[in-house]
């Protein structure tokens, strides 16, 4: 800690020789980042008295109880080290709970999970933010994200202030289509936004140049090129087109691309996990060695499903995905022809 004095940049050298009011305002910054201290540190660090340290102390306790009741600087008689303790706001397995599941989506980067991390471990108690730390240590290390931008969390506020408030969007859009023009300015009111397998999605209403047919669309967030422009006034869309975001996560599974279709698979596993994996599914016959499971999905994201199910599923109906299957198994199979 010594060398966050030569650290200092020379304009702050001033407000370092103002004493006492840069050592108080140091001293509870570090405590609020967690850190401990002993009264022999302290003296020893800032070049000050027993008696000076002790009254910032006390300045420190008394802004705690006036600002932040929950929290109080005590000492810990085992190891002589003060520090700041607080009552959680959540309880520490709920804490745990939302970091794994963040940290399970590899959604975020690197850095943009250390930031939410920290906010959240500021909301549970001491004892629960020194073992949340410690079980998550190793976890965080080895964290790999999905490759996406920097910004995500900016992205999400950007497009949620705009859903809240009906305002169109321009934006360019890098997108996995095969002939789609990535230079090409979209208009379009965002309606909702959802996350599904390690992405987030905005789905919406464009304005210009849109196909009747596959409209309101779903974008992929970290594809958008940002900073976007939006207008300053509200868009109302037509009615119909307000797609509940419930009844659009039943039905999408990764990409929402293709018809919708009722489907009729035989499948071979455990059916539980064909029901976690298409929401709105529904066993309707169980037999011996596999069950019969119906429901309504955008084709493309069931043909993303049942190749990833291998020789666990037999699609039944209707007869264009089955046809589509096939198509594609063939096309596959060519791929390994001499």
């Amino acid at each position: 800690m010594e060398a966050d004095k030569e650290k200092l940049d020379p304009e702050y050298q001033d407000i370092e020789k103002s004493g006492s009011r840069y050592r108080i305002l140091n001293i509870f910054t570090r405590f609020l980042n967690h850190e401990t201290m002993t009264m022999d540190w302290a003296t020893d660090h800032y070049e000050a008295n027993k008696t000076a340290i002790q009254k910032d102390f006390k300045l420190i306790r008394r802004i705690l109880a006036q600002q932040m009741p929950n929290r109080q600087l005590i000492l810990d008689k085992t190891n002589s080290e003060y520090h700041i303790s607080r009552e959680g706001v959540i309880d520490g397995a709920d804490a745990i709970a939302l970091l794994k599941m963040l940290i399970g989506t590899r959604a975020f980067s690197k850095e943009e999970l250390k930031d939410f991390s920290s906010d959240i471990l500021d909301l549970v108690d001491d004892s629960a933010y020194r073992n949340i730390k410690i079980l998550l240590s190793a976890t965080m290390a080895e964290y790999k994200p999905v490759k996406v931008s920097d910004d995500l969390r900016e992205r999400i506020r950007r497009l949620s202030e705009c859903i809240l408030k009906k305002r169109s969007v321009t934006f360019k859009y890098h997108s996995s289509r095969q002939g789609s023009d990535a230079s090409k300015d979209i208009i379009g009111v965002p309606i909702n936004m959802y996350f599904d397998t390690s992405y987030y999605y905005v789905m919406i209403y464009v304005l210009k140049d849109a196909d009747p047919k596959d409209n309101p669309r779903i974008f992929r967030l970290d594809r958008f090129e940002f900073p976007i422009s939006s207008s300053k006034r509200a868009i109302n869309i037509p009615y119909s087109k307000k797609v509940d975001e419930g009844t659009m996560l039943n039905k999408t599974h990764l990409l929402k691309m293709g018809n919708d279709v009722n489907y009729r698979f035989e499948y071979f596993s455990y059916p539980q996990t064909a029901l976690d994996k298409l929401p709105g599914s529904r066993i309707v016959e169980k037999k011996e060695n596999s069950v019969i499971i119906e429901g309504s999905i955008f084709t493309e994201g069931a043909l993303l499903w049942i190749f990833s199910q291998g020789n666990q599923l037999k699609v039944l109906g209707p007869n264009s995905l089955i046809k589509e299957v096939k198509q594609r198994l063939a096309d596959t199979m060519k791929l390994y022809e001499k």
